[in-house]
């Protein structure tokens, strides 16, 4: 563990502008640029978070999250000189963690009543990942409070930092290689983009085609273009889970009645729509799922159904259907417990891909025939679909009490070892 050094200033290498837009190496300690610790001592909370310059030439944040005396965040952060941003370009971060989600800041005022621009980030523990953070995605934060409708002036960018605030207590550590700056290109594209608009109820689902992506949350059914601009919006019954795209239709498993009853009070049904203009074209029951329908994908014309469980089920339950919804089998998977059984479900690069809540949460992947299963401890809850490139789009999603639910949806890469690497990170 590093010796901390709140409220010190030390210093690091900071490249001017080159043509390679390099903002810091870390090569050298001893020139320009300056980093401070700044935590949640600042309001009374017990966090420790430092830095420290290794010798493999990174920087490295660490230190313990607390949530004593309402603290919950550490964080380090430095003024940067003439960056000349502009709103089509992006952050490039290469960094190692530890698996959880950190937050680059950026600041465009002196003042501490001056907002931090924020956009989360996921870390693979001990893998080196570039994480790609464009400048159109940051949100304004205020003392925990969020403002969609504010915009960064990228121009006026005059300090940056990173910091943890995932709300788990314990040890942390974060490596960063380099910061770079390059063009954002195309990113508001599945890749990374965010669904426009704020939602009563939490993301459920996702699913996305060329041109267009479709995100249920609960009591709305929402199709965006692939930059999260709404195109559509309509509401629905609650509950509305997750959903999936095939010849031109949308399909949402729908539960109308009590999720993972042990005495089986759901009403589980398949809601269809329209995929453009997400009228609604047809229902069919699937009584079958008997805890309560709540996610559903499509292979070879059939239709498989997942949804909740009671507590202590060791197994999980997959409900296949053919095109007419003609109940076909029950497959079982010895999955081991799961939190309240599947929630997401996708098959994608010949594998079937269950997303389950908990903490942490799970992924299962398993083989065509569910026989082969194999747990990682990723979070696709709330979105999973396979990409015809190969890669996966997994989505993310916070609530608040004051302006309610979003959505966000990211490229993964399938892994052997991992499950899956995020390509780049949600949007926040």
């Amino acid at each position: 563990m590093p010796r901390f050094t709140p409220f010190v200033f030390l210093l690091i290498s900071c490249t001017a502008l080159a043509e390679d837009r390099t903002v810091f190496s870390f090569q050298n300690p001893d020139t320009s640029g300056a980093w401070q610790a700044v935590n949640d001592g600042v309001m009374g909370g017990r966090s420790k978070g430092g830095f420290r310059f290794g010798e493999d030439r990174t920087l490295e944040f660490s230190g313990t999250l607390s949530l004593e005396n309402n603290g919950g965040f550490a964080s380090i952060r430095t003024p940067v000189k003439s960056l000349n941003l502009l709103d089509s370009e992006q952050f490039v971060v290469r960094v190692r963690g530890d698996g959880r989600t950190y937050s680059m800041n950026v600041y465009t005022g002196n003042s501490n009543r001056s907002y931090s621009w924020r956009q989360e980030f996921s870390t693979v523990a001990g893998k080196w990942i570039d994480v790609c953070l464009p400048i159109s995605n940051f949100l304004a934060t205020w003392r925990g409070r969020r403002f969609p409708s504010e915009k960064l002036q990228a121009a006026a960018v005059s300090r940056l930092g990173f910091l943890l605030g995932d709300k788990k207590p314990g040890t942390f550590r974060l490596q960063i290689q380099s910061v770079r700056i390059e063009s954002a290109g195309n990113a508001n594209t599945p890749l990374n983009a965010a669904c426009e608009g704020r939602y009563k109820h939490h993301l459920q689902g996702v699913c996305a085609s060329e041109d267009s992506v479709w995100w249920s949350f609960t009591t709305s059914l929402v199709r965006t273009d692939r930059s999260g601009k709404k195109l559509v919006e309509i509401p629905v019954d609650n509950h509305h889970g997750d959903l999936c795209l095939h010849n031109g239709r949308v399909y949402v498993a729908v539960n109308l009645g009590r999720f993972n009853d042990p005495e089986g009070n759901a009403d589980s049904w398949v809601y269809v729509y329209d995929a453009d203009t997400l009228r609604e074209v047809a229902r069919h029951e699937v009584q079958q799922v008997f805890h309560g329908a709540g996610g559903i994908c499509v292979r070879d014309n059939h239709f498989f159904v997942v949804g909740g469980l009671p507590d202590g089920v060791e197994q999980n339950f997959v409900y296949e259907y053919d095109q007419q919804f003609r109940f076909v089998n029950k497959h079982v998977l010895e999955s081991g417990h799961t939190h309240l059984g599947i929630q997401t479900a996708a098959f994608a690069n010949g594998k079937w891909w269950f997303g389950c809540y908990g903490t942490p949460a799970v992924t299962l992947v398993a083989s065509p025939d569910f026989s082969d299963i194999r747990r990682f401890q990723l979070n696709c809850s709330l979105g999973i679909c396979g990409l015809p490139d190969g890669t996966l789009l997994t989505a993310t999603g916070q609530s608040s009490t004051e302006d309610g639910c979003d959505g966000r949806i990211q490229i993964a890469v399938p892994d052997a070892d991992l499950g899956y690497v995020q390509r780049f990170p949600a949007v926040r």
